[in-house]
């Protein structure tokens, strides 16, 4: 009996932790407060990790964002690619290959590990929105910022991402970092910078002069 029930203590063990929720307190302040981003303007750096290289590839980074749905990102200095979206479409744009790709990037679009390199502002309008997008499996508030680990609910983006993580700031709504940790081993993140909420930015900054570019759909 006593052999039985030391068998037993671990697997109880292990099914009391599976069962212990976890507190979406923090995440809820997050979002809420996040709410209130009418534009964000950032610096960034991108760091890409592969089980192949010894160090990170690491890129720095620029975005805009209004509460419209206007975004602005780009990756190099000068840029080596921008992601454009407004209210014409969405466009992957290569200055330095003078090449564009029109993109499927709205709500029913398929969210493969690409679609988590762009992280949105707001992630979500509420925590019932974050939760039917994401399943949370921790967060664990700190001193100054909050630790969150998710996984997308989308089939074809969990057949790539094995974790998703994120920093922030409850307080003040910040993200701090984003990461994206594949199933292979690789490893996507995005540390944010010089944030600036709700400025006024210039409508320019969301159109790009195609002229001279040629579309990846041509042959």
């Amino acid at each position: 009996m006593r052999r039985a029930a030391l068998l037993l203590s671990p697997l109880l063990a292990v099914s009391a932790l599976a069962q212990d929720p976890v507190d979406l307190a923090p995440l809820k302040n997050w979002l809420s407060l996040q709410k209130g981003l009418r534009s964000v303007e950032a610096d960034f750096v991108q760091s890409r990790s592969l089980r192949t290289l010894r160090k990170p590839i690491t890129a720095p980074g620029k975005l805009w964002f209004t509460s419209n749905g206007d975004l602005h990102w780009e990756l190099g200095a000068p840029p080596k690619t921008v992601f454009l979206r407004n209210r014409e479409g969405s466009f992957l744009i290569q200055p330095v290959k003078k090449r564009f790709q029109t993109l499927n990037v709205g709500p029913d679009a398929p969210a493969g590990a690409q679609g988590f390199q762009m992280p949105e502002f707001p992630l979500a309008a509420d925590l019932g929105e974050f939760t039917k997008r994401f399943e949370v499996l921790k967060v664990e508030p700190q001193p100054a910022h909050c630790d969150a680990e998710v996984l997308p609910r989308d089939v074809q983006a969990r057949k790539y991402v094995q974790v998703l993580r994120l920093r922030f700031d409850p307080k003040n709504g910040q993200l701090h970092f984003f990461e994206v940790v594949g199933k292979d081993g690789s490893s996507l993140k995005t540390e944010f910078s010089n944030v600036r909420t709700n400025q006024k930015i210039d409508p320019s900054v969301f159109t790009f002069d195609l002229n001279g570019y040629r579309s990846d759909s041509e042959k």
